[in-house]
């Protein structure tokens, strides 16, 4: 069996256990838990301008003819622009667990469906340079990246609309580039893909720091928000060493990387915005029905689950280099380094 099939077994098996888990811990909708527990709302702001000026000055500037009055409220004084924000929820209880949950468990279905497809016919799956596991890989991407992010940010106590459609149709859009780096045939292309792909999703780095900075009153915000940075970045280094060196594409296989990546990245950011979740409200003292684990500590489990996660992905570097390699297939894609785009060679050999 291919050893891209035995490693979609394992990380199915993880995966399918962590969302059993996640939605036995899903909050309880009755008077013993706290209201709204562990909820999210998405909304947006509105902004209401309005006029306030001192009684005295307010006076002459009302019973004045128009001229006049646009006179006055240039030179009375005390008056101000006053600016009122108000938000308005348009989506209300959103449970953050059970989308963690649901996350969880559309990431084993796939993986699932990628061990079948090994396991039943690998032929297929190893032709056209992999385009079923990449194809497979991307829509994974596409769907679990958002929910992942989505819950971090409901996590952090983001509750904008907008960055929410943000980090959704961004998403959408670095997996379509990702999708599109792997099967071009031009470095150069793949370079300047691979270089958009990243500045989208730096605006999603830095709206998730910001809202972890900001944040008052949860232990780790800011530490999750740098782990999720680390980890994501982490994919497009992996993707940039493949892409330049034949060295790296000899000692890794691509999509044993994209494995291991995912997996540590899910279960690591998932487990650990659980825990804070569960470590913020018994520091509250607010009742969280059921309980992640009776005299659990949720300060060293947080910690544990920081390093594990550095851990697993340190490690299991090391061992993808011992892992079997296709001797007939080092990258996705092959790489041209010759002379890029159509030149005029090429285009006299078209006509």
């Amino acid at each position: 069996m291919h050893s891209i099939a035995i490693n979609h077994l394992i990380i199915f098996i993880l995966h399918a256990a962590s969302s059993v888990f996640l939605f036995m811990l899903v909050p309880n909708d009755d008077a013993s838990n706290a209201v709204d527990a562990m909820k999210a709302s998405l909304g947006f702001d509105i902004l209401t301008l309005s006029g306030s000026c001192p009684e005295a000055a307010a006076d002459p500037v009302t019973t004045a003819a128009p001229q006049e009055r646009r006179r006055l409220l240039s030179t009375t004084e005390g008056c101000s622009l006053v600016r009122t924000e108000t938000h308005e929820a348009v989506f209300e209880g959103i449970d953050i667990i059970m989308l963690f949950a649901i996350n969880e468990a559309i990431t084993a279905v796939s993986h699932l469906i990628g061990f079948a497809g090994w396991w039943m016919s690998e032929a297929s799956w190893k032709a056209d340079s992999r385009h079923l596991e990449v194809l497979r890989r991307q829509v994974e991407y596409a769907i679990t990246a958002t929910l992942l992010e989505l819950g971090i940010l409901y996590t952090l106590g983001g509750n904008s609309l907008y960055a929410a459609l943000f980090i959704v149709f961004g998403n959408i859009c670095i997996q379509v580039l990702g999708y599109v780096i792997e099967r071009t045939s031009d470095m150069m292309r793949q370079y300047y893909l691979l270089a958009t792909g990243t500045l989208l999703l730096l605006p999603i780095i830095v709206l998730i720091t910001h809202h972890a900075d900001k944040l008052v009153g949860m232990d780790h915000a800011l530490t999750l928000a740098i782990l999720y940075t680390v980890l994501y970045l982490l994919f497009a280094l992996h993707l940039f060493a493949h892409i330049s060196y034949q060295w790296y594409r000899a000692m890794i296989d691509k999509d044993h990387g994209f494995q291991l990546l995912g997996a540590a990245t899910k279960l690591g950011l998932t487990w650990l915005a659980v825990t804070m979740l569960h470590h913020t409200y018994s520091e509250l003292g607010l009742p969280k029905l059921p309980e992640m684990g009776s005299g659990l500590d949720l300060e060293g489990l947080s910690m544990g689950l920081i390093i594990g996660t550095i851990g697993l992905v340190v490690l299991g570097f090391a061992a993808l280099t011992q892992l079997p390699k296709d001797a007939e297939y080092m990258a996705i894609t092959p790489l041209n380094t010759g002379r890029r785009g159509m030149t005029d060679d090429k285009i006299l050999n078209q006509i």
